[in-house]
């Protein structure tokens, strides 16, 4: 069995150099500390902004790793943390659960990515995260950024309508097949990242495993834009985006649906041209413009 230290260690030492190049608070004083462990017997690392007194509103942003990911590395990869100070806000670093062959996931749907039929509440613990953050800080909204299993997971939540959630950001993960599992949710604004030619979880949409099934990249956008009464006929195409550094430039198309959209919600899908199941971005460059559009289109 993993030890729970060894689950958080890449998002702890991830934390812990960007922490080293602050100018430190004092390192005794748990008020000023930057980074907390919260969770419980599922220990997840909260990093807030340096110097935050714990009484202004900020975001928090929840990162989701991948099937057999973690935490720490799909940070890494996303470069939110990067963004804690610049932006002015806090970030959660959960880990998902590991299966009995010791594979790291998260119960999203029937499709992905629990294999072998745990009973692990997912949904509660990750709610259970931002209640224990709010011991900490006070929270002004909820935003989620999943990879794949993540992405699944970032869904689920906006599914079930996860208290304070005012959008997700899905990189190569999409919904339920059936529409109707997520029948009552919410409407919040969406960013679904996806490549077409990703192998993995298809642009199209798929399904296997005793019939379950995944919807594609456009028709998952097209169920929250309608859940958020945006007017379909309205789309807008913006101008393309320079997302991979190993692809050809502006490889990203973008489409829109804002017009009409309730309470200035916003669906969009970035379509990555060729692009594989876990694309090589530029931290730096993606965790801005994620983190961006979450503080535009969240509200």
């Amino acid at each position: 069995m993993k030890r729970w230290w060894t689950l958080i260690g890449p998002a702890a030492l991830v934390l812990a150099a960007i922490a080293a190049c602050r100018e430190e608070p004092q390192a005794t004083d748990p008020v000023n500390d930057p980074v907390r462990t919260i969770g419980g017997d599922r220990p997840a690392t909260l990093a807030l902004p340096n110097g935050y007194d714990g009484s202004t509103p900020i975001p928090l942003v929840m990162v989701l790793h991948g099937f057999t990911g973690s935490a720490g590395w799909t940070d890494n990869r996303f470069g939110i943390s990067k963004r804690i100070d610049p932006d002015d806000i806090a970030v959660v670093l959960p880990n998902g659960t590991r299966d009995s062959e010791d594979r790291s996931f998260w119960n999203a749907t029937d499709f992905c990515c629990n294999l072998l039929g745990s009973d692990v509440d997912d949904v509660a613990y990750l709610n259970s995260l931002v209640e224990d953050a709010t011991e900490h800080m006070v929270v002004d909204g909820v935003y989620l950024i999943g990879l794949s299993n993540g992405g699944f997971m970032s869904y689920r939540m906006a599914c079930e309508s996860m208290p304070g959630l005012r959008a997700i950001a899905s990189v190569a993960g999409t919904s339920f097949g059936d529409a109707a599992r997520c029948d009552g949710a919410l409407p919040i604004s969406i960013l679904h990242i996806h490549g077409t030619a990703d192998p993995t979880i298809r642009y199209g949409g798929g399904g296997r495993r005793g019939g379950a099934s995944y919807p594609g990249a456009e028709e998952t956008v097209h169920r929250w834009a309608t859940r958020a009464g945006c007017d379909m006929e309205a789309a807008e195409t913006m101008a393309s985006l320079d997302l991979v550094e190993v692809l050809p430039d502006e490889e990203t198309d973008v489409t829109r649906y804002h017009a009409g959209c309730e309470d200035g919600l916003r669906v969009e899908l970035w379509t990555i041209e060729n692009g594989q199941h876990v694309p090589r971005f530029d931290p730096d460059d993606f965790g801005a413009r994620v983190v961006a559009w979450f503080l535009t289109a969240g509200g």
